[in-house]
């Protein structure tokens, strides 16, 4: 018999008890002077994270898609390479956005192999990427704590349960280019002018900026939680032969494994949930890109990967359930 879920895969509620007089305080001062859109709270959050991500702009909309789909048409993208055990919606918006979108197998690191195409990587899970290339674009999506390097741009994600997430839907693109925020801000809607036909209306509302403005002050504390809480897997998993070793800010704490879907019904029954990002590569989907070619990598991680709980407010006595629950589990597969 499933037990009672005790440890859920992300309980958004931890982090949020603290902040609550903070964020009521923050949203009932947007409803106090009637802003909802396009005040003082989005222009506060702009400035306060692009200084965060290291770089002079940022410019919010609506979603992390809607991020990529605006810098792909800012940036006039024509053909772009992206890894095929993303999230669809990378490809989605960067397709929405003009360019055409080419998958490429990843390597033993899950980083997409070099191609002669212009690449837009993704920092899956909170991966750090460790070669000197650098890109136009990058897909920050899972890198709260990430900043990109000089002469390139970043879309990011606030989704919920992000690292910094606001209570509903939201994103970001940041940049060093002032013509190229501009740009993405005469293209989301920030005023009711016209300019050109590829005009999207994609905005983060007053008080998601409003949220987010007060969640970013705790950002910090956040990831070096996660820090800890992946290096407790690293040192109790690690000798089963399953964590990815990556230099990774734990947005997601991901482990490979064989017999996974026998592991995630063992967590299951023991009250732990997990999830899977993601079962299926791109190219074993239909969508708006091209595949060609072997996606053997990509379908070994997407075949294997499974993403444990790992969040701001899980306690060391959890993670070391969790963890001795798989070890438990490693050692019934050895008897057998």
């Amino acid at each position: 018999m499933q037990k009672t879920t005790t440890i859920p895969f992300c309980d958004l509620s931890r982090a949020y008890a603290p902040l609550q007089d903070e964020i009521l305080e923050a949203i009932k001062a947007c409803i106090e002077r009637s802003s909802y859109l396009r005040g003082p709270a989005t222009v506060a959050f702009e400035e306060a994270w692009a200084a965060y991500c290291g770089q002079p702009y940022a410019v919010c909309c609506n979603s992390g898609t809607d991020a990529l789909t605006l810098a792909a048409l800012v940036l006039g993208m024509q053909q772009v390479a992206v890894q095929s055990n993303t999230l669809p919606l990378t490809a989605i918006g960067l397709h929405r956005g003009g360019a055409e979108v080419h998958l490429v197998d990843i390597n033993a690191g899950g980083w997409p192999l070099e191609t002669a195409m212009e690449s837009v990587p993704v920092l899956i899970y909170g991966q750090i990427p460790t070669d000197t290339s650098v890109s136009r674009l990058y897909d920050a999506a899972h890198a709260h704590g990430w900043q990109p390097p000089f002469g390139s741009s970043a879309a990011w994600s606030f989704y919920p349960t992000k690292t910094l997430g606001a209570m509903g839907d939201a994103g970001a693109i940041t940049t060093h280019d002032r013509y190229f925020a501009d740009e993405l801000r005469r293209l989301c809607g920030r005023d009711d002018k016209f300019y050109n036909g590829r005009q999207l209306t994609s905005r983060i509302d007053e008080i998601q900026a409003a949220i987010l403005l007060v969640k970013l002050k705790y950002l910090n504390g956040w990831l070096e939680e996660r820090q800890q809480i992946g290096s407790h897997y690293d040192r109790r998993l690690g000798p089963l032969g399953i964590c990815l070793n990556a230099n990774s800010l734990h947005h997601l704490y991901v482990i490979k494994t064989p017999g996974r879907a026998d592991l995630a019904r063992h967590l299951s029954v023991h009250g732990i949930q997990t999830k899977i990002h993601w079962e299926t590569p791109l190219h074993q989907l239909p969508g708006p890109w091209q595949a060609v070619g072997s996606f053997s990598e990509s379908e070994h991680w997407c075949n294997s990967v499974l993403s444990l709980p790992c969040y701001p407010g899980l306690t060391h006595t959890e993670v070391d359930f969790i963890c001795s629950t798989i070890e438990a589990w490693f050692e019934d597969r050895v008897k057998d």
